[in-house]
């Protein structure tokens, strides 16, 4: 049992909503910071009559793959694309971060370097057809990335060969078969249940006196809610209604929130320092799943699991058999991965 939405969502990208903020970010997240005068794989070649290790001294490249350099340009770049709030963080925690970022785009390296030998090739058009896919027009994609339309090109057209070699050498061979997927039900039979669920709409208030006055007017009227929520709450849904489970739910509001009526308003309610006050939407008690979506949804879980633990072993494997070596004297940071040399 395998499907095109499985290994979407192990190829390094489950497709992100329609957006193209999210989209963006997804692209940059996926993709080595080459660009097509300087793919990732030749980035940082030593000037002509120097030697790698030459340049590795005068500090060109933070990293070698198999004797393929990383330029620091374009590890700077890959940074300034995935690091997010990384100098927000403290030293200890922005340093443990820049250095997984090294570490992932030495693995998106490594992926990079099978294209060749398993015939890996991407046309225009799956590079179009990626584009449409996660919602990114043609006039948003030439002022993508900052760095002008051909560097953007360069990292979708890399994200979309990462996918395919992990797909073609991975993904391809990963199967789920009916009998995995009744074993996990047997062993797991609370997955064949929906449990049971409360719709509500919340007022999130950080003062308790404004909290026990909305509470007073809520008790004279109910039918203020969503009014009052969309004017006091601090949440920024304002009292949209929206679904939660009972696993959901803090256990301390649990069951005072499932013995409310529909339409009735809770007391207020004190969670985490802060003062929220409900109202009940509707009550669904828990029942027996559509077995088919059950098995389904089953699958598509059990295919992850077992894809997330294959690209692990094919990539520490690519690993043993090549020569890597970071050159911690040009990063700018404490490097805490896991290269040692």
């Amino acid at each position: 049992m395998r499907t095109q939405t499985h290994r979407d969502q192990l190829r390094g990208q489950v497709w992100p909503p329609r957006g193209t903020a999210a989209a963006l970010a997804a692209i940059l997240m996926l993709s080595c910071s080459g660009t097509k005068d300087e793919p990732a794989s030749a980035a940082g070649s030593p000037a002509p009559g120097q030697t790698r290790a030459q340049a590795i001294l005068e500090g060109q490249v933070v990293a070698t793959v198999g004797g393929d350099p990383i330029a620091i340009k374009a590890f700077e770049r890959y940074l300034t694309d995935n690091a997010g709030d990384a100098e927000d963080e403290n030293a200890e925690q922005a340093n443990a971060i820049k250095s997984r970022l090294l570490d992932q785009m030495i693995e998106e390296q490594l992926l990079l370097r099978q294209t060749k030998g398993l015939s890996v090739t991407v046309s225009e058009s799956e590079i179009d057809d990626y584009l449409t896919q996660i919602g990114v027009t043609e006039g948003e994609a030439e002022v993508a990335g900052g760095e002008g339309k051909e560097a953007f090109g360069e990292k979708v057209r890399q994200s979309v060969i990462i996918r395919k070699v992990k797909d073609k050498a991975v993904l391809s061979k990963v199967e789920v078969t009916p009998g995995e997927v009744e074993d996990y039900l047997k062993k797991q039979p609370e997955a064949a249940r929906v449990p049971r669920s409360v719709v509500l709409r919340q007022i999130l208030i950080d003062d308790r006196s404004l909290a026990d006055r909305l509470s007073a007017q809520l008790a004279r009227d109910p039918s203020r809610f969503e009014a009052l929520a969309r004017e006091k709450s601090v949440a920024p849904d304002k009292g949209q209604a929206r679904t939660y489970t009972e696993e959901e739910l803090p256990v301390e509001l649990r069951e005072s929130l499932f013995r409310l009526e529909p339409g009735q308003v809770s007391q207020v309610l004190e969670n985490a320092g802060t003062y929220l006050i409900f109202q009940l939407v509707r009550k669904m008690e828990a029942k027996d799943a559509d077995l088919d979506e059950v098995r389904h949804r089953v699958q598509l879980e059990l295919f992850r699991k077992k894809g997330e633990q294959a690209l692990e072993r094919y990539i520490a494997d690519l690993k043993k058999d090549t020569e890597i070596h970071v050159n911690r004297a040009v990063l700018p940071f404490e490097y805490a991965g896991e290269y040692r040399n």
